[in-house]
């Protein structure tokens, strides 16, 4: 059975990213989906101890559960707002914890430091229309997991979120499905 991990980057228990979330499980029902919601969480920042780079892991235990998971998914799915035209905190701070993954690659040669391959989907909504932002989250998502042995394969961006007169494409949310699935 084929693994799917949802990181939820938003802080809203009903907000556009969790109906979002809502919409795209059923069309996995046969994975076995892992919801994982950051501000939950609460992950503690990368402080760059280093010690990464002479062992496996992270000295900092508060995600270790997440990172099994995260190993074992075969699809990544990150539901986010954008927040200062960025990921909001506590998805940075788990980005920013890839760097025990870095630290396999380019310190201790682990190449992949990952073995599974993974097909990694990204949904960003926007109170604005600030896709220059989303653009710039993706980017910076598809540069970790060219050594994080995964590729970003679908992409869904909703802009205007605040104005209350949005609404979901679902021509595009079957297509992000479709490029998610391959």
């Amino acid at each position: 059975m084929k693994k799917m991990l949802i990181i939820n980057g938003s802080p809203r228990a009903d907000g556009v990213s969790a109906e979002l979330i809502n919409q795209v499980k059923p069309h996995f029902a046969a994975c076995q989906i892992k919801q994982y919601d950051t501000y939950k969480m609460s992950p503690s920042p990368c402080t760059d101890c280093r010690f990464c780079e002479y062992h496996d892991g992270c000295l900092n235990s508060d995600l270790d559960i997440f990172f099994q998971d995260f190993e074992q998914a075969d699809y990544i799915v990150f539901f986010t707002p954008v927040y200062n035209n960025f990921f909001p905190a506590p998805l940075k701070a788990i980005i920013d914890r890839f760097q025990r993954y870095y630290s396999a690659r380019f310190k201790r040669g682990a190449n992949p430091p990952i073995e599974k391959h993974k097909r990694v989907g990204v949904v960003i909504v926007s109170g604005s229309n600030s896709r220059q932002s989303a653009d710039y989250m993706v980017s910076t998502l598809k540069q970790a997991f060219t050594v994080l042995n995964g590729e970003i394969s679908a992409r869904y961006y909703i802009p205007d979120t605040d104005s209350g007169k949005y609404t979901f494409n679902l021509t595009e949310l079957e297509k992000f499905i479709h490029f998610l699935k391959g």
